[in-house]
């Protein structure tokens, strides 16, 4: 018997950063990448089945890709309530989305009313190489600082998409079985 967890994943991170191709690409198991998108108004959902590795069971993972425009956040606090994960993203060519990181952080961990949301921190266009300005290791600071792990890749060239995702799903599984146990326990 198949034994679905479902988990709520924002991903957040100030406009431009790549926030959608990363989730369409994820999306499509890396064979499709978008030269042409329109701007997130707001939030968009999205799911995906993914099986949990020597289990019997998988996690539905509902994607919020939410606008990281400043209009939009009021709208992007209220769909973002009760966060089970997070994907923090910012792109590395960019340094005001690498400064705005901490804003997004605090407002996830505001809406997650006292529990504790496992996450990632991606830093998205490693691509273009010769416009860097953030260096991984101001990157892996940043994570260690918010109790992230970081991750690195190019949604554009399909490089380093699904690990931070899986690994959300597994730290997500631990977490409900691990709840789920200690709820038997008490029984």
């Amino acid at each position: 018997m198949n034994n679905i967890i479902r988990a709520k994943c924002l991903v957040l991170g100030d406009s431009v950063v790549g926030k959608t191709a990363l989730v369409q690409t994820f999306m499509t198991e890396n064979s499709q990448f978008s030269k042409n998108y329109n701007m997130t108004l707001g939030v968009e959902v999205v799911t995906k089945l993914i099986r949990v590795p020597d289990t019997q069971a998988s996690v539905e993972l509902y994607l919020y890709d939410c606008s990281g425009k400043q209009y939009y956040r009021g709208l992007v606090k209220k769909m973002s309530s009760h966060p089970s994960l997070l994907l923090l993203m910012y792109d590395v060519t960019s340094e005001n989305s690498f400064n705005l990181l901490n804003d997004f952080y605090e407002m996830v961990k505001a809406e997650a009313q006292g529990e504790t949301v496992k996450g990632v921190l991606f830093a998205n266009k490693t691509d273009l190489t010769a416009r860097r300005v953030i260096s991984p290791k101001m990157g892996r600071d940043a994570a260690q600082r918010l109790g992230l792990l970081y991750f690195e890749g190019s949604a554009k060239d399909q490089k380093g998409i699904e690990e931070p995702f899986f690994f959300l799903v597994n730290e997500w599984f631990k977490t409900y079985t691990d709840k789920t146990q200690a709820l038997k326990m008490l029984t």
